[in-house]
């Protein structure tokens, strides 16, 4: 029963059926502010004059809604200037008489036409902004990308450097081994004591060398080491810098209320708009 009642309460009938046989309203006339059914409503449509003087509407229940609240004539027209719905006093007596008035059909038809224009317009900008914004984005990947290049370059430098040094102060270094292994082989095969104690005193000098080696010292770092390190160091916050100015900048396009501090500044590059 209540759903009944409510779909009552929606639909708008006839006004000019009998009260026993109420069809719903196709229409309603503005000007004689009663809703026909598609019978009634015949003469609207077929007679001229009331084709042009007579503006139809969806039909619903006339209220404060469909009046003047000033004049409280019926509503009428619409005022161009201030965007709003006028009666016939409002647009000939008070302020809207200089504006630009038209009937509901007539401003109806041409702002559906001004909303189809700006609609083409924003979507002949939206997909030059995509465009810009993917000639963009291409742009900084392959930076992004050079410089994830030169980093790795500058690494494996660095490793080739390093290991180089190393295999060369090593190799240094166990020279002096070498020749005390090889000095101790030579006096333990000596037979002769006046030889072998000749032999010795060389002996124990490359001994005491050999016992002196640190394979670790002379391996911190040169100059030509500390410049690849620095350059590392320069090109690997050059990347975070990058991947997070970036980041800000799509931040800024997709929300550019919430990311001011990260507004591109490319002319390049204008703000996206997504619909």
């Amino acid at each position: 029963m209540a759903e009944k009642m409510q779909m009552d309460l929606e639909v708008v009938f006839c006004e000019m059926c009998p009260e026993e046989d109420r069809k719903p309203a196709k229409k309603m006339c503005l000007k004689c502010e009663i809703s026909m059914c598609v019978q009634h409503l015949q003469a609207h449509l077929t007679t001229p004059v009331l084709l042009q003087t007579h503006p139809l509407t969806e039909p619903t229940a006339l209220g404060a809604a469909t009046k003047c609240p000033q004049h409280g004539k019926l509503l009428e027209y619409f005022c161009l200037d201030d965007m709003a719905c006028v009666c016939v006093s409002c647009a000939i007596e008070d302020q809207h008489r200089l504006h630009n008035m038209k009937t509901f059909s007539t401003a109806h038809k041409e702002l559906m036409e001004k909303l189809t224009t700006e609609h083409q317009a924003i979507q002949s900008k939206t997909e030059e902004d995509n465009t810009s914004l993917e000639k963009w984005e291409k742009v900084k990947r392959e930076e992004l990308s050079m410089c994830a290049v030169r980093l790795i370059e500058a690494v494996n430098n660095l490793r080739d450097v390093s290991l180089t040094s190393v295999q060369s102060s090593v190799s240094a270094r166990m020279v002096s081994i070498r020749t005390s292994k090889s000095s101790i082989l030579s006096a333990q095969s000596e037979k002769d004591t006046f030889r072998f104690l000749q032999m010795y005193p060389q002996v124990h000098q490359d001994v005491e060398k050999a016992k002196a080696v640190d394979l670790r010292k002379g391996l911190e770092p040169g100059d030509h080491r500390d410049k690849l390190v620095k350059e590392i160091t320069q090109n690997g916050e050059k990347i975070v810098n990058d991947a997070t100015d970036f980041l800000g900048s799509l931040l800024t396009l997709i929300d550019p209320e919430h990311h001011q501090t990260n507004a591109i500044t490319s002319p390049d590059l204008p703000t996206l708009i997504i619909f």
